[in-house]
């Protein structure tokens, strides 16, 4: 590749990543305002706690049940054109949530928005793995999901709880939708799968039921399932421990009060992002993607078996231990280069698709068993958070098991030449 050449390329992906980290974090502000966005849904539209409950939370549903097919339209027709499709699917029920005064028109406006972005994730990914080496895949892809994840978690606090009280509820999602809208064209325009001058990879023709049934045989395949098993962690232990039950841990078991347990729960977000960043590059640090993610999974149960057996542990403890589990917990972008490796490259989106179904899944199974358990354990009890710990603990050890017979991938073979 000549000095020319080698700049052109790094200037395009420099566009394409831009692009595409402005996207992701335009996105997940959806994602991870449920908190300031419930309140505005009270004040605003009166909606029940009740109601508030299935329209927050029928989002990652339907983003759930979208995963596999949308992973034959990545593996059809890439990234980029099936991004910028279905994100038209997200902008038209973002406008119906932004317009809607009934329970029903909002719950129909973010079934939408899940099925329109279930894939924005995936899509930095994919995209990153056609521009960038193999064995840097898992750096880059974590830099930009890390840094929309931090950007997205402060802009949906505080500045989106101050635009819905100063423009209201309508004007304040009408323009998040002409952002989004902007980028998907942006994607269109100007995103691609690979650099120019570069072919896309030879796929196979397939018909709908071949496409279908190529999940099923990837299925049969150990280690495959093996990665997937581990997906169930990628993010229902956060999703669970910090995402849902420290909030009312701290206060309740520590008599933190809403702001300080909020100040505390955005510690432990930006603790999870600077994770996803320190994340990316140990892969190649170790040339091991296995060791990696077992070693996440031995500090996220040491970290929840401290919070398991020490009654009422000192707030400052408690608070360390929380933040240091939010640090320790994403793990994603190296096992999704860990599953990308078991596949031919026709099958990648696929495979990265089947991993988030299982994750997404678990976030709700996680979510509503810990529910029971807290429910049965004496409500908003030490022990019932205890009992929390142990059980999120002890998901993680059921998958690193069998996670544990997977052979690894290094992302380099020593013998290969740099």
């Amino acid at each position: 590749m000549t000095g020319a050449t080698g700049h052109a390329v790094r200037s395009g992906a420099a566009r394409v990543f831009f692009i595409l980290c402005a996207f992701l974090t335009l996105v997940q502000i959806n994602r991870l305002g449920g908190g300031v966005i419930a309140n505005a849904l009270i004040e605003q539209r009166g909606i029940s706690p009740a109601e508030i409950g299935a329209v927050i939370g029928i989002m990652s549903l339907a983003a759930a049940f979208v995963q596999i097919p949308m992973g034959v339209l990545f593996d059809r027709y890439g990234a980029r054109l099936t991004t910028s499709a279905l994100s038209l699917i997200a902008v038209g029920g973002m406008v119906l949530f932004a317009i809607s005064e009934t329970a029903t028109g909002l719950i129909g406006g973010r079934i939408l928005l899940g099925v329109g972005h279930a894939g924005a994730v995936t899509t930095v990914y994919l995209i990153v793995l056609g521009w960038v080496r193999p064995d840097r895949v898992a750096t880059v892809s974590a830099r930009l999901i890390a840094f929309s994840g931090a950007t997205s978690g402060l802009l949906a606090t505080a500045p989106l709880a101050i635009m819905l009280q100063q423009a209201g509820f309508t004007v304040t999602f009408l323009l998040l939708a002409a952002a989004i809208l902007l980028m998907t064209i942006l994607i269109f325009l100007w995103g691609r799968d690979h650099p120019p001058g570069v072919a896309r990879p030879e796929r196979p023709h397939e018909s709908i039921g071949q496409a279908f049934s190529a999940i099923l045989t990837m299925l049969r395949d150990r280690d495959i399932r093996g990665t997937l098993v581990m997906a169930s962690c990628f993010a229902a232990p956060f999703a669970t421990v910090g995402g849902l039950w420290a909030g009312p841990y701290l206060r309740e078991v520590h008599g933190l009060g809403q702001t300080e347990a909020g100040y505390a729960l955005l510690v432990m977000v930006l603790a999870q992002n600077a994770g996803t960043l320190g994340f990316g590059p140990l892969d190649r640090l170790f040339n091991s993607r296995k060791r990696v993610i077992l070693g996440s999974c031995v500090l996220m149960v040491l970290l929840l078996g401290f919070m398991a057996v020490i009654p009422r542990p000192p707030l400052w403890l408690a608070v360390m231990l929380l933040v240091a589990f939010g640090f320790v917990s994403p793990f994603f972008v190296v096992l999704a280069a860990h599953c990308r490796g078991f596949v031919p490259s026709h099958l990648a989106g696929r495979a990265i698709t089947a991993m988030s179904l299982v994750g997404v899944g678990t976030i709700f199974l996680s979510q509503w068993i810990t529910g029971l358990i807290v429910d049965h354990a004496g409500g908003g009890s030490d022990g019932a958070y205890r009992l929390v710990f142990a059980s999120v603990a002890g998901l993680i050890v059921v998958a690193a098991l069998f996670y544990s017979r997977v052979r690894d991938i290094p992302p380099s073979v020593p013998s290969t030449a740099s």
